[in-house]
């Protein structure tokens, strides 16, 4: 497998070099406190969600010496990051990877935790079809063939209307009749984007930013990084937000737990949330925020996890099932990050949303079958779409939308109500990284 798709497409793009505003404060912060007197009333600040978003301003936050909360809807922290241990080892059933680690502020973060990592090679794949092996020749052939692909693609990104979709792209550069070429879009856009190429801009296909340097697993998982930040912080679990009720003064969340006032409010509220419209805003929110939310799309990547006595696969970090029938394209070798005998499938966009009704036997059945392999020992499976604090897995621009969209969903309202999480971040979306800066830039809006 090439280098995952966006790194190809933003190879010709320039990359922000973000700055990396790790927890903490300085003196001078913690004397000033924001530059409130010592007998005056704390501004209350309240933050909406505990996933990396929320927890990196609330971090900041309380670093500077606000008064802040963070209200969480799940009974867990991190959100769209979730570490199940079930398995015995620590698997990561939402966001794993830390995409490009230099100048990326959690391959700083994950320094200060002693984080171990792991680099995954997508270089070199073993592709299945019809139960058999295909020649490293074969493999390396259809490599160069979706490089290709991926330029041509790239070019005509570049005098895309606003309303042509990758496939419409695909259409003219590719034979999607091929059976290896349907593998290679199945793993490198509908693996990386979370959609299908009928959904996404190809206008805008690479435009956001990566970072330099390899894409990397955290062997005990993105827990390690959320609990870091969430040391010492006010965080109330199982308060789901029904209504937000604001005005130039505050801002009045209506919760599962009560009525909550605050002074200002921090939403990282996930953008298949705000979509489904589960929570009612009162006034409605302004209509160039309303028509960005129902313009950006929101896709899906599902993991069917699988635990074996013993591997019976060979040494490669990732494996490929090619067909039009496959439950899955491609599969992590959990040898390589976990040291237990374990492979996590991963499925994305329409054909993910479907097999999302299938039953846990069911949907493992499946990928068993599909890899012809003994029964395993243990296995999970995620439904991210069906999640209620979820919808889905992370934001793309989707055709007739633009990052400008983005931008219109960070803006902040009356100074009172800010947005935050990776769908706020035009350069860095869909990405943890991005959901970090984003609750940073959010903070650092607050502290001034």
């Amino acid at each position: 497998m090439p280098k995952l798709t966006r790194r190809q497409f933003a190879a010709s793009a320039g990359v922000l070099a973000a700055v990396a505003m790790l927890p903490g404060c300085s003196d001078s912060e913690e004397s000033s406190g924001g530059d409130q007197r010592s007998d005056a009333p704390k501004e209350r600040i309240v933050v909406v969600g505990a996933g990396m978003a929320g927890l990196a301003a609330a971090r900041r936050l309380a670093d500077a010496g606000k008064d802040v909360t963070v209200l969480e809807a799940r009974d867990r922290i991190g959100g769209r990051m979730w570490t199940n241990t079930s398995l015995g080892v620590p698997i990561d059933l939402g966001a794993a990877w830390i995409h490009g680690t230099e100048n990326n502020p959690l391959t700083e973060l994950a320094d200060e935790v002693g984080a171990r990592r792991v680099e995954t090679d997508f270089d070199r794949p073993v592709l299945y079809q019809d139960g058999r092996e295909l020649s490293s020749e074969v493999v390396q052939n259809t490599l160069e063939r979706w490089q290709q692909i991926a330029k041509d693609l790239g070019t005509l990104s570049d005098n895309a209307g606003d309303h042509e979709s990758v496939a419409n792209g695909l259409a003219e550069v590719a034979d999607m009749n091929d059976p290896l070429i349907q593998w290679a879009v199945a793993s490198e856009i509908v693996g990386e984007y979370a959609a299908d190429p009928e959904e996404l801009s190809l206008k805008w296909l690479g435009n956001e930013g990566e970072f330099d340097g390899p894409d990397v697993l955290l062997p005990g998982g993105y827990q390690e990084l959320a609990q870091h930040l969430a040391r010492g912080l006010d965080i109330q679990l199982g308060t789901e937000i029904t209504r937000v009720t604001y005005d130039d003064q505050k801002v009045r969340l209506e919760t599962s737990q009560g009525a909550v006032d605050a002074d200002r409010v921090i939403l990282t509220i996930p953008l298949g949330v705000l979509k489904a419209g589960t929570i009612t805003f009162d006034p409605p929110l302004p209509h160039e925020k309303q028509a960005a939310i129902e313009r950006l799309g929101f896709g899906l990547l599902d993991k069917v996890v699988l635990k074996f006595d013993q591997p019976f696969w060979p040494d490669a970090d990732v494996l490929g099932l090619v067909g039009a029938d496959q439950p899955v394209p491609f599969l992590i070798n959990g040898e390589a990050f976990a040291d237990a005998p374990l492979l996590v499938a991963l499925r994305g966009g329409r054909d993910a949303r479907a097999r999302e009704a299938l039953s846990d036997e069911d949907a493992v059945a499946q990928v068993v079958a599909a890899l012809k392999a003994p029964n395993p020992t243990g296995s999970l499976v995620t439904r991210w779409a069906a999640d209620p604090y979820a919808r889905g897995s992370y934001s793309f621009i989707a055709v007739g939308s633009s990052p400008d969209d983005m931008d219109a969903l960070a803006e902040p309202i009356n100074d009172r109500l800010a947005f935050a999480g990776e769908a706020t971040n035009p350069e860095f979306f869909a990405t943890v990284h991005g959901a970090y800066q984003s609750g940073i830039r959010e903070a650092e809006r607050i502290l001034g």
